[in-house]
């Protein structure tokens, strides 16, 4: 019925399997590409939050010698207050 059918359907054969290789190699290349974009992305979050957590412990090392100072200080004020207070307690008994 059609001439040279059976080279037509070869070269349909012949394309689509040229097809199939192509789409293959594109997503193996996606696919690639994904997984390097994953671990970078995982490389450089290890890497800041190993950064900020050496912030982290930074902060929490100064912020506890700042707590210890303002303790200190506290302590400091609160001392003083009570021996004015016991002077000025202990003068109006002595005065009475």
């Amino acid at each position: 019925m059609f001439p040279n059918l059976d080279l037509i359907l070869l070269t349909l054969l012949h394309g689509s399997f040229v097809i199939f290789v192509l789409l293959l190699v594109i997503l193996t290349i996606l696919l690639v590409l994904l997984i390097a974009f994953s671990l970078g992305l995982f490389s450089v979050f290890l890497f800041d939050l190993h950064h900020f957590s050496s912030i982290i412990f930074e902060f929490s090392n100064i912020s506890k010698t700042w707590q210890k100072r303002r303790l200190g200080e506290f302590g400091a004020k609160a001392q003083q207050y009570s021996k004015r207070h016991h002077y000025v307690h202990h003068g109006l008994k002595t005065v009475q």
